[in-house]
């Protein structure tokens, strides 16, 4: 059997027997793919500089065929670490909850191209502390809108039109509501925050990262987005609390009367 081979983040590192690891990656082939690597705790070993964390790296393996089966390496090549991220705590907070998104990806989404561009760029972005929140932000904000139960942002979720001006995201819809639809005691919410939401439908990933924003936006839309994935989606999100817990990610009272 011949080796394949796929492009990869490295997520997961797990000792195993005679210096091996069971190395856990997310390729742009497959998605995410577990393998065996042989030798790679030694210190002569070739590979082991391509399997460590936040490694980007050219891997031939040997494929299972059967998903009960773990695939085995063959070569690894480094391309390019992204491992200042482990430096800044927070930077590695938002690592982390983005691989532990991409662990549960395929019960959502096979778009494995796609997320992994996303991923790539993502993780450039915050290596280099370049708006490492808004980039986390932005990428967990975005698989969801390529899975099978994206956020409900294309018109107003109760007329199904978007012709009307888009006023409120009512939260127990997880969607648009359009100033037609308004119902008694929901409120217009600020245009701002309507623009962001609106933007992840209409421009790219790269283009939202790029933009300049109102800071509690986008903290009421990540609670938005992590609330999506624990109660709609049932994710694990591993390390969320450590951010929830954070002063800076938490809006006061009076800021969140203006988007309830």
């Amino acid at each position: 059997m011949g080796a394949t081979k796929i492009n990869a983040v490295v997520m997961e590192t797990t000792d195993f027997d005679d210096y091996a690891k069971i190395i856990k990656v997310f390729s742009k082939q497959f998605g995410r793919i577990s393998f065996i690597a042989p030798g790679v705790n030694k210190s002569t070993s070739k590979n082991k500089y391509s399997v460590q964390t936040f490694s980007l790296s050219d891997f031939e393996i040997f494929k299972a065929r059967r998903e009960d089966k773990l695939s085995k390496l063959k070569t690894g090549v480094l391309k390019k670490d992204y491992f200042k991220i482990a430096q800044n705590y927070n930077n590695y907070v938002y690592g982390s909850i983005m691989f532990k998104i991409l662990d549960q990806i395929d019960q959502i989404s096979n778009k494995n191209y796609k997320i992994y561009k996303m991923l790539i760029s993502s993780l450039e972005n915050i290596n280099n502390n370049n708006n490492a929140f808004i980039n986390y932000l932005f990428f967990i904000t975005y698989v969801i809108q390529e899975s099978i139960q994206p956020l409900r942002i294309k018109g107003c979720v109760r007329c199904k039109k978007s012709t009307f001006p888009i006023v409120r995201f009512e939260y127990t819809e997880y969607g648009f509501v359009c100033a037609r639809c308004l119902w008694p005691g929901e409120k217009t919410q600020p245009e701002s925050f309507i623009k962001v939401i609106s933007n992840i439908h209409r421009k790219t990933i790269h283009f939202n990262v790029e933009q300049k924003y109102h800071y509690t936006d986008l903290i009421v839309l990540h609670n938005i987005v992590v609330d999506y994935y624990e109660t709609v989606l049932g994710f694990y999100l591993g390390p969320i609390k450590l951010l929830k817990d954070t002063v800076a990610l938490n809006v006061s009272e009076k800021e969140s009367e203006l988007y309830k």
